[in-house]
């Protein structure tokens, strides 16, 4: 495809449609690996699609392992919804064979996850988790008083994993 702005349109929702669809964030990496290769766009208007996703809030970044990994925000995940039929059947199929074929491959590139779940005495305990390819990094579990706790340390983990290891293991070595 080289660039009528239809052709532009549907390579941004080909973009929303693989993150939305993995539903993991993705680098650019991985995502130019399959629309390059099947000569959807070329790798500058593909740089520059990235770029107007994130400067509309369709997609935002997250610095993941030291990569930079991609989201679909509410926007993004809306605007797919309304103009999801646009991408063509067989490039969804071509898109879901991809994600199903890499699936293990990508989700064990870098897992964060974390949860949070009451005790009996009214405190929560909140376990975060970070694992790389399959090797596990950390989990830690806190116990917590308050609901309240619980999500500000699952929103601060899922925003800045990275950050709090690096913080934790550099005390954990003084």
């Amino acid at each position: 495809m080289k660039g009528s702005n239809h052709e532009l349109s549907v390579n941004k929702l080909m973009i929303l449609y693989m993150i939305d669809k993995l539903d993991l964030p993705m680098s650019y990496t991985q995502i130019s690996e399959f629309i390059l290769a099947h000569d959807y766009t070329n790798y500058f208007s593909l740089q520059q699609y990235f770029s107007e996703l994130v400067e509309t809030n369709l997609l935002v970044t997250k610095m993941i392992n030291h990569s930079t990994k991609y989201t679909i925000t509410n926007n993004g995940k809306k605007t797919l919804e309304y103009f999801e039929n646009r991408i063509p059947d067989s490039t969804k199929e071509e898109i879901l064979k991809y994600l199903k074929d890499k699936k293990l491959e990508l989700k064990n590139d870098f897992e964060i996850t974390v949860d949070y779940y009451p005790k009996k005495n009214g405190d929560y305990i909140v376990n975060c988790i970070a694992k790389e390819k399959n090797d596990l990094l950390l989990d830690l579990k806190l116990n917590v008083v308050s609901k309240d706790y619980a999500l500000k340390i699952c929103d601060n983990w899922k925003k800045n994993p990275h950050k709090i290891y690096s913080k934790l293991l550099n005390e954990l070595l003084k």
